[in-house]
This record gives structure tokens, C-alpha cells and sequence, in this order.
């Protein structure tokens, strides 16, 4: 093979393996409590369970919270997003 064309694959290959090494997804997932603080944790564990489940790290910083509402129970409801890098 010519130079030019095995430099050209070599090159489209790197560049294509590159998004098969890791992949950073988001989670979604819930949480409830007595209190907001309380269910932000609890959404916070769910989604740091998921991530480690799929055998991926939790980016820092990265937890939101995108829902939170009182229910008519008194208890409190979140929903919130967070990045994980997964392998």
C-alpha cells in the first residue's frame, strides 16, 4: 500500500475508535422525601446506583435537578438528571 492512502485509514480509524472508548450518557431517575433536601439525596443515590450499574463514573458536578414539587402528603418529590462517563 502507498503511504498516503495507509496514513488516511490509520487516521479514520483513531478518529472512529475515539466515541468507542467511552460515551457520556444521562440518567434521569426520581427520589422522595420528608423534606426537598432529603428527596434531592435520595434522587441523587438512585442516579449514582444507575450509573455505577452500567460500570460508569459519575461526572462532578453534574447532578440537576429538573422537578421538584410538595404532594399533597407533605412528603416531597424530585426529579433530576446527572452525566455519566461510561466505559
Amino acid at each position: 500500500m502507498n503511504k498516503l492512502p495507509c496514513l488516511a485509514l490509520a487516521a479514520f480509524l483513531a478518529i472512529a475508535s475515539a466515541p468507542a472508548l467511552a460515551e457520556v450518557g444521562t440518567l434521569s431517575n426520581n427520589g422522595t422525601g420528608a423534606t426537598k433536601a432529603a428527596a434531592e439525596a435520595k434522587a441523587k443515590k438512585n442516579l449514582e446506583d444507575a450509573c455505577q450499574s452500567h460500570k460508569g463514573q459519575v461526572v462532578e458536578g453534574s447532578f440537576k435537578v429538573t422537578f421538584d414539587k410538595q404532594m399533597s402528603n407533605g412528603q416531597f418529590y424530585v426529579d433530576a438528571t446527572m452525566q455519566c462517563d461510561i466505559p
